[in-house]
């Protein structure tokens, strides 16, 4: 698993923090953690949030990559989304200051709004 692989990795000390920031803003008791071999992906158990992912976090050589669902939706104030994907952008994590707290703490408010109002929008197109 890709888990094992990030805690025994010289970025574990940051990736552990990241993780566990993630966590505590998506909703500690409200998180389901999937590892798998590639990634470990974090969705919400919330009902309002219908089970709906977040994001993922993987270490790499130098950084700690965060990979959000969302991002294209994602207003980036902090500009520090990267990508060209349909619909993830992904964020590099060197060091977890006052300003890439902040932005991971936005990106998981931004991600829960946009979610709720797709899930609503869904509901009124299925009423209509």
């Amino acid at each position: 698993m890709q888990f094992d692989k990030d805690v025994m990795s010289k970025q574990s000390t940051l990736f552990l923090k990241v993780r566990d920031l993630v966590m505590k803003e998506i909703g500690s008791d409200e998180v389901y953690e999937k590892l798998s071999d590639n990634i470990t992906t974090y969705y919400s158990k919330d009902d309002a949030l219908k089970n709906q992912g977040f994001c993922y976090i993987r270490t790499k050589e130098d950084y700690v990559h965060i990979g959000w669902f969302r991002g294209v939706f994602i207003e980036d104030k902090f500009d520090f989304l990267f990508g060209t994907g349909k619909r993830i952008r992904g964020q590099i994590v060197k060091k977890l200051d006052k300003k890439q707290k902040d932005a991971i703490k936005y990106y998981i408010q931004e991600s829960k709004s946009y979610i709720i109002e797709h899930i609503e929008l869904q509901k009124l197109k299925k009423s209509l």
